[in-house]
């Protein structure tokens, strides 16, 4: 399992690189979260799920509110895409999940669907 220190530096990566624009960063951290949560056991996953949460990951509990994640939902990068909609869907494979991105509004679920729409029918994020 993450240890504090891990989550937080993955954490801080992801702040950076996507303050920096820097696309190819975000998406090894998304997918890192992502590999880590598909890689313990079903038992595990969902305290996993909840240090995602605890830790804000998506920093909707901060000033950002929903921006940052919506910035990142409006990048119209197929890999940042992809990587975002994966680690999403392990943090709403709970309930905590699904509470956390819509504890400011439904604003976030509005967009996800709104992708999901433009995607080419049976694609792999439609199955996230």
């Amino acid at each position: 399992m993450f240890s504090e220190a891990v989550m937080n530096e993955h954490k801080t990566k992801f702040i950076a690189a996507k303050k920096a624009k820097d696309w190819r960063a975000v998406v090894e951290v998304l997918l890192s979260l992502r590999v880590n949560a598909l890689q313990i056991s079903p038992e595990l996953r969902k305290n996993l799920v909840y240090e995602l949460i605890r830790n804000d990951v998506f920093l909707l509990q901060t000033k950002y509110k929903n921006n940052f994640l919506l910035d990142l939902l409006d990048q119209e990068k197929k890999s940042l895409r992809h990587a975002l909609l994966a680690l999403v869907s392990v943090i709403v494979s709970t309930l905590k999940g699904a509470e956390y991105l819509t504890s400011i509004d439904e604003t976030i679920i509005g967009k996800i669907i709104e992708i999901l729409e433009n995607e080419e029918d049976g694609s792999v994020n439609q199955r996230f």
